[in-house]
C-alpha cells in the first residue's frame, strides 16, 4: 500500500479521534478510545493538567479529570500497569502482561541491588501481611523504616517493597490522591475471572505477536525503526521485531505502508484500512499531551509533519529552546504552534506561544485557538486568561 504523507498525517488525526467528526464524549468516550490505543502514558507532573489527562482531553469533548479517576479507582475497568512506561490500559489486557511484568521484576530487582537497596525485597512477606490484616495502605502506613544505599529513589522500606510487588502484580493501585499512591492485594482490586485465567500464550513468539499488534494500534502507524515508539520492555530488539512483523503481515494481521518520500517501511493493523479513506472533515484545533500516544515516535512525526518536538522538562533552563511544559498545536492535520502555560487556583495563564515557522496564523486559525482554549481551561476547572 502506497499513500502520501498528506494521506498518512489525515489517517492519523482520524485515528487518535483528533478531529471535529471524531471527537468522543463521557466516560464511553474514555473507554471507546482505550479500546482503539489500548494504554496511554502516566506520568505525575501536573503543570496544567497530568499528561494522561491531557491526552484524553484532546480527544473527549467534555472532559473532566473526575472520568478518569472514576474509571481506575471507583469503576476499576482501567488499571495502573506497566506497557512503554508507566500507563493505564483497560483491566482486562492484565492476564495478557505477564511476560511484561516478569521482565520489570527483574528490572526493578537489578536497580535495586545497583543501589545497594535489596535489603528492601526481604520486607515482602510482612508487606502483604499487612495489606491483608489492615487494607488499603500507602507506603507510610507499613513502618518498616528507612532506604539503604543512598537518597535516590524510594525513601523507604514499604515503599520499595509495594513497589516490586505491584510491578510483579501482586498488589495493585487502590487509589491515587495527586500523585500518592495507596495500595491493596491485587483480588480485591480486580476480578477472580481475570487473576485465575489461564496464559494465553503457549510460546514466546504467540506473545511477541500480540504486542507488536498492540505497540501498533497504540499509535496507529509505526515503523521498524530503533525509536522511542518501542520503547518498554520486551519489544527492543529490531530483528525479532522484523522476524514477526513478517509474521504478522503474512498472515494478513498487519499491512504494509510505503509513505512517499521516506524509505522506511510503516506497518498498520489491517483492521484500519478503512480510516485511510475517510474524511477528515472540518479543522479542529487540539492541544497535544507531552507523552500523548499520537507522538510517542517524534523521528516519526519529524518524518511526516515536518514537525520538531522534544519534552524539554529534563533539559536545564539554559538550554531549553522553548520551555519546562510545552504542549504542541494541531489545526486539522498540521502542527501549527506550541504553547507554555501556567496553572492557577482558578485560572489558566498562557505563558509562551510559539507560532510554526512558516505558519501564518488567519482570522479562523485565531478564532479556533481561542475556543479550544476556553474548553481546554473548562477540562481542568479553569478559566483562561
Amino acid at each position: 500500500m502506497k499513500i502520501t504523507k498528506e494521506q498518512a498525517r489525515n489517517f492519523l488525526v482520524v485515528y487518535h479521534h483528533l478531529t471535529s467528526n471524531t471527537a468522543l464524549a463521557g466516560k464511553d468516550g474514555v473507554l471507546q478510545f482505550f479500546k482503539r490505543v489500548h494504554s496511554i502514558q502516566y506520568d505525575p507532573l501536573n503543570v496544567v493538567g497530568r499528561n494522561a489527562d491531557l491526552v484524553l482531553q484532546s480527544r473527549v469533548i467534555d472532559y473532566r479529570e473526575k472520568m478518569l479517576h472514576e474509571l481506575l479507582y471507583a469503576d476499576r475497568l482501567l488499571t495502573d500497569g506497566w506497557d512503554k512506561m508507566m500507563g493505564i490500559y483497560h483491566r482486562d489486557d492484565w492476564v495478557y502482561f505477564g511476560c511484561v511484568r516478569a521482565a520489570m521484576v527483574k528490572s526493578v530487582t537489578d536497580t535495586l541491588q545497583s543501589r545497594g537497596s535489596l535489603d528492601a525485597l526481604n520486607n515482602l512477606d510482612e508487606v502483604l501481611t499487612h495489606l491483608a490484616q489492615n487494607g488499603a495502605s500507602a507506603p507510610k502506613d507499613i513502618k518498616l523504616g528507612r532506604m539503604s544505599g543512598g537518597t535516590w529513589g524510594h525513601k523507604s522500606l514499604a515503599g520499595a517493597a509495594l513497589d516490586y510487588l505491584w510491578h510483579s502484580g501482586k498488589v495493585g493501585v487502590y487509589t491515587k490522591i495527586n500523585a500518592n499512591k495507596t495500595y491493596d492485594l491485587i483480588e480485591k482490586l480486580m476480578p477472580i475471572e481475570i487473576l485465575d485465567a489461564p496464559d494465553p500464550f503457549s510460546t514466546d513468539g504467540e506473545f511477541m505477536k500480540w504486542y507488536l499488534l498492540r505497540r501498533i494500534g497504540s499509535i496507529g502507524l509505526l515503523w521498524n525503526k530503533t525509536s522511542s515508539g518501542w520503547l518498554g520492555e520486551c519489544l527492543g530488539n529490531r530483528a525479532t521485531r522484523k522476524q514477526f512483523l513478517d509474521e504478522l503481515v503474512c498472515e494478513g494481521s498487519l499491512q504494509e505502508v510505503e509513505i512517499e518520500g521516506i524509505s522506511a517501511k510503516f506497518y498498520t493493523k489491517t483492521e484500519n484500512l478503512p480510516l485511510f479513506s475517510q474524511e477528515v472533515g472540518e479543522k479542529a484545533v487540539r492541544f497535544i499531551a507531552p507523552l500523548d500516544n499520537f507522538i510517542w515516535d517524534r523521528d516519526m512525526i519529524a518524518a511526516i509533519f515536518g514537525f520538531q518536538y522534544g519534552w524539554e522538562v529534563y533539559v536545564p533552563p539554559a538550554k531549553r529552546k522553548y520551555g519546562y511544559y510545552v504542549l504542541p498545536v494541531l489545526y486539522g492535520n498540521r502542527f501549527v504552534a506550541r504553547f507554555e502555560a501556567e496553572k492557577h487556583k482558578t485560572d489558566l495563564t498562557i505563558k509562551n506561544w510559539w507560532w510554526e515557522d512558516g505558519v501564518k496564523p488567519t482570522k479562523e486559525i485565531e478564532t479556533a485557538v481561542k475556543s479550544e482554549m476556553h474548553r481546554f481551561a473548562a477540562c481542568f476547572g479553569k478559566r483562561i486568561l
